[in-house]
């Protein structure tokens, strides 16, 4: 199996599949990597890398806290490890905030930056009730209560709900509080100014709580795509994968004619 060692020897584990662009997908506390397994179809035409946080999945738990700062890093190590200059980088839910992170941080390293569910900001009550459930499941040990629940909410296939809940379940506790807190507190409004980079908003049609996360990135980051997938509401990825696939292959097309 694939490993890849961040600067403190942490190992991330890690997928690469497919040629031509490189597109990084980062998934949201618990659920690792196979969250995006549906994504695995857009490697006839890119090259999908799916990797495990720190605590999550495969990858080790390593010593240090997590943050959104040291989460971003370690892609760049990822992509150092790889020797991938440069790659777009795609977030689901509060994996979208490492995604952003990374964009800030490394906009030379950022070829486009892609968000479903995302947000600069958390200041919606729904989004405030489902960080704070992950942090107060996991300050518990009820991670697995947490997994079954998602691998039941994220399904497309009757297998999927087996396979996510069996991977779900080996998340480590405290980095999953430690992820969870951090995006509670997470905020790059004030940054967005500086992504010069294509972003692609990819919102459910009925996670309309999820809505107003666009405007912040519209007012200030410089060239913004959003797109509502019909009838879809948080869970994009994994229960639209048809859509999403298509919505972010025409959008890498679109940014490459452009060019």
């Amino acid at each position: 199996m694939p490993y890849a060692l961040m600067e403190d020897a942490t190992a991330l584990y890690y997928e690469i599949t497919g040629q031509g662009t490189p597109i990084v997908f980062i998934h949201p506390p618990i659920m690792g990597h196979l969250v995006f397994k549906h994504q695995k179809r857009l490697s006839k035409d890119y090259q999908p890398i799916f990797y495990d946080l720190r605590g999550h999945g495969k990858s080790s738990k390593g010593n240090t806290a997590l943050s959104i700062e040291l989460l971003a890093k370690d892609i760049k190590c990822l992509l150092d490890e790889l020797n991938i200059p440069k790659a777009v980088v795609c977030g689901f839910s509060n994996g979208g905030t490492i995604a952003q992170e990374f964009a800030l941080l490394y906009p030379e390293r950022t070829e486009a930056l892609i968000l479903t569910g995302g947000y600069s900001r958390v200041d919606s009550l729904n989004l405030k009730s489902m960080l704070r459930f992950g942090m107060v499941m996991a300050k518990i040990h009820k991670i697995p209560i947490v997994a079954k629940i998602q691998a039941r909410s994220h399904k497309y296939f009757k297998e999927d709900e087996n396979e996510f809940y069996q991977y779900g379940k080996l998340a480590d506790s405290q980095s999953v509080y430690e992820f969870c807190k951090a995006g509670l507190t997470y905020n790059s409004t004030r940054s967005l100014y500086r992504l010069k980079m294509p972003v692609l908003l990819v919102y459910g049609s009925q996670e309309k709580t999820m809505h107003h996360y666009r405007l912040s990135f519209q007012q200030h980051a410089s060239n913004v795509k959003v797109v509502y997938i019909d009838g879809a509401s948080h869970e994009v990825p994994p229960r639209h994968f048809p859509e999403f696939n298509r919505v972010v292959h025409q959008f890498i097309q679109s940014q490459k004619y452009r060019s």
